[in-house]
């Protein structure tokens, strides 16, 4: 496959004549930070990364947002990746390493006309009290402008800025044994990153197969195969910072204006113009200064030259010292030295023979630095990928149409009798101890076999061949692995499978051993994401959902009330998406959003009656997935809506679906929201068609799983886990009929009709498997009806 390298330009910009005399390169807590004087007041330079905004960023400085609003009067508040703001340094709050550690304890509000301490404390969740011993003087009285600090909770603090329930990259540790942990700043690529730690490109992508697709994200995590010499994170490599205009130098000890204008190939006066006020005799390690980049990119040619070209030879004369010949060849020491690693600089002595650089070898070294390697494009939401193209999402004329693809389907069929498939909750496949017979016990996947059977026929159809083999790997026995042993199996493009959670350490191996995807369709636990490339999870756990359903409340409860029905302490997963739905509260409904919290005990109808805004619209959720409490709290809800005939709308979890205890004239009542990952909309045309097709093939009912409200007993009569079979096999093959082998980095362009699915597959990390993010609110009307709706990215 032929490597494809597509080459944009994206530039870092400040406003004219608001660069300062030198920029000082420090570090907070081991991360580089920059800062710069302007009007001799001190800033910090902050690169803005994709996901950050100014509510993240102010958070992160331990300032206000109205503070970093004031420093920066020529941006608005849309912020576009790559852009550079000015971070107020306050004394006492932020100057130092403690100060910003302490400072990321609070909030920082700003006091606009008319608020008081009270506003104030009911709009951040806090008594007043503490406002006031936070905040010396403020029981006075509020001065509009003033800062105030308002203290967080720990755990809206330690998390704020990435979802605590996914398993993705940034959860990884920095080094461990076999590899460095990298997380990729902006404008560097994978050539770079080869060169910094001393590995080649191909082990790069062998170590994160995600990266084939050429994406390489800023902020993303890679892992870098550590060798004997590779330098650790630690040792800070140098890179060059690059904007359209300029490169910006970090001064070295022992440089000088000359021997920087030489390494860059510009002339002195070019350089004493682009850093007006800088003393040349006075040049301070660690400041910056600013290359001008049109006299760079005129010398920036690859050059074959003899290596006589790029070098005189110096011998050492008594009482010579190394800092003498920098001055007297305008080359700074650590230059020289590198040019000479076999000379011994500790035993500096007479007679040494030592080589110095010439222009020809600064220019050849500009060269191989500044090269343009990467692809910078803006994107349709404003944020910038970096992309080298290493895969290919060509048309496949191939695979399915010339040859077969090979797809293996390998389920415990004979389903042992003793075995409870899954424990873990309602969304999960479960099997029964009491089933009577064999059919029933492998009626799930006896009935996911229907689907695939289905969708086979209907992409025989459109011209695409298939070669499926079927694996009984029943729960007993060693089934597995005498399948295992088929040298067949190596040769497949595709293995869907195994049933169990149990099977699938063994199976995923030989996945991940053999680069063959794997489709684990049905459980939803999955002990091998995260180390598996080649593996595709379906069957979602809501916990991995919790931060795209709680972003999609807050955007549509913004501007309005926002009222949260506490789970009991018990309920883990009910309190682990309260702390989602809180930090998402934080993050993006700061200033708008009226959020209350109410804890059930009292007298809740009444209670929960005077929390109501009458006025406008109230949001309630109830994260709670105990079938007792859900059932307690849904009626209290519809008789407050009867009582106050307020604008009620209910957001509940997808384990209410199976609950028979629940009224669904209720849910409609309160105009009810849940979001699950399948659903069916029975007025969709292709939906439609399926349905039809199957029920002549199976003459049997199906459904997504169970009818809401229902128990999805394996006695019920109609195919819960048809349809699912059939999106599954529907979707991957054809995602290999239309990209070949090389699919999965093509994702964002399979085109694939599913009836129940909203299969949208996203990566753990570079290494790491694919888990579905699809998920549907299903919205329940009050006129009865039933909508399902796709949740959009956010």
């Amino acid at each position: 496959m032929s490597i494809k390298a597509i080459i944009l330009i994206i530039g870092f910009s400040l406003s004219a004549g608001m660069w300062p005399v030198s920029i000082q390169a420090q570090t907070e807590n081991g991360r580089e930070l920059q800062k710069i004087i302007l009007n001799n007041r001190e800033y910090y330079l902050h690169v803005i990364q994709r996901g950050e905004g100014l509510y993240r960023i102010s958070q992160k400085y331990g300032v206000s947002m109205q503070e970093i609003l004031d420093a920066n009067d020529d941006i608005s508040e849309s912020l576009k990746v790559g852009q550079i703001l000015r971070i107020p340094v306050i004394s006492g709050r932020n100057r130092t390493d403690s100060e910003m550690e302490r400072s990321r304890e609070f909030l920082y509000h700003t006091v606009e006309k008319g608020q008081t301490a009270f506003f104030v404390s009911r709009k951040y969740s806090v008594p007043i009290e503490v406002i006031y011993q936070h905040n010396p003087n403020s029981e006075r009285g509020l001065v509009e402008g003033s800062i105030l600090r308002i203290p967080m909770e720990a755990e809206q603090t330690a998390t704020v800025d990435r979802p605590a329930t996914t398993t993705t990259e940034s959860q990884q540790p920095t080094v461990d044994a076999d590899y460095i942990y990298h997380t990729v700043q902006p404008r560097e690529t994978l050539f770079g990153l080869s060169r910094q730690y001393s590995v080649s490109v191909d082990e790069i992508i062998e170590a994160n197969p995600a990266l084939r697709g050429g994406v390489l994200g800023i902020g993303s995590t890679v892992r870098i195969p550590r060798k004997e010499h590779t330098p650790t994170p630690g040792e800070q490599p140098s890179r060059i910072l690059q904007s359209d205009d300029f490169v910006y130098h970090t001064i070295q000890n022992g440089q000088t204006y000359y021997s920087i204008s030489r390494q860059y190939q510009v002339s002195v006066e070019a350089l004493r113009n682009a850093n007006p006020g800088v003393e040349q005799d006075d040049l301070k390690v660690g400041y910056m200064l600013r290359i001008p980049r049109p006299d760079i990119d005129q010398q920036i040619v690859k050059m074959d030259v003899d290596q006589d070209d790029l070098y005189i030879s110096h011998r050492v004369r008594r009482r010579e010292t190394l800092f003498g010949i920098s001055r007297q060849y305008h080359v700074d020491m650590e230059t020289i030295k590198k040019v000479n690693p076999h000379v011994d600089f500790s035993e500096f002595r007479h007679g040494i023979t030592l080589r110095i650089p010439k222009d020809a070898w600064f220019a050849r070294r500009t060269a191989d630095v500044l090269q343009p390697e990467v692809v910078y494009t803006d994107t349709t939401d404003g944020d910038v990928d970096m992309i080298t193209q290493f895969g290919d999402c060509s048309v496949n004329r191939e695979l399915g149409y010339r040859t077969p693809i090979k797809v293996a389907l390998m389920l415990p069929f004979s389903a042992n009798e003793s075995n409870r498939f899954f424990s873990a909750g309602s969304d999960s496949v479960q099997v029964s101890r009491d089933m009577r017979n064999r059919v029933n016990r492998s009626r799930i996947f006896a009935e996911f076999y229907s689907g695939v059977l289905l969708a086979l026929d209907t992409l025989k159809k459109k011209g695409i061949n298939i070669e499926l083999s079927v694996y009984d790997i029943a729960a007993s026995g060693d089934a597995l692995n005498q399948a295992l042993r088929d040298p067949s199996l190596k040769e497949t493009n595709l293995i869907i499978g195994p049933g169990m959670s149990s099977e699938l350490p063994n199976l995923s191996a030989f996945s991940r051993e053999h680069k063959i995807p794997l489709v684990f369709p049905l459980s939803n636990t999955n002990p091998d994401i995260a180390t598996n490339p080649y593996l595709f999870h379906v069957n979602t756990p809501d916990s991995l959902m919790f931060d795209q359903m709680a972003g999609e409340i807050i955007r549509q409860a913004n501007g309005a009330s926002l009222l949260v029905i506490l789970p009991n302490e018990q309920d883990r997963q009910g309190n682990r998406f309260v702390q989602v739905l809180k930090r998402k509260a934080a993050l993006m409904g700061a200033g708008s959003l009226n959020y209350t919290e109410y804890k059930l005990g009292g007298d809740d109808l009444v209670e929960i009656q005077s929390l109501i805004n009458r006025e406008g619209t109230t949001y309630v959720v109830v994260p709670s997935v105990a079938e007792a409490d859900a059932s307690r709290i849904i009626p209290i809800l519809s008789g407050v809506k009867d009582k106050t005939r307020a604008d009620i709308r209910l957001f509940g979890m997808s384990d209410w679906l199976f609950y028979q205890t629940i009224d669904p004239e209720h849910i409609h009542h309160l105009d009810g929201t849940i979001f699950r990952t399948f659903g069916l909309d029975y007025n969709d045309p292709l939906s439609n068609s399926v349905l039809r097709k199957f029920r002549q093939w199976y003459h049997i009912e199906p459904h997504a799983v169970a009818p809401y409200f229902q128990n999805s007993s394996p006695a019920s009569a109609y195919s819960r886990y048809g349809l699912w079979g059939y999106d599954v096999t529907s979707y991957f093959i054809s995602a290999i009929a239309q990209f070949g082998t090389d699919f999965d980095i093509c994702l964002n362009r399979v085109t694939n009709d599913q009836v129940q699915f909203n299969f949208n597959f996203k990566r753990t990390s570079n290494w790491g498997g694919f888990y579905n993010k699809g998920l549907y609110m299903l919205r329940f009307r009050p006129d009865y009806s039933t909508e399902r709706v796709p949740l959009r990215e956010m």
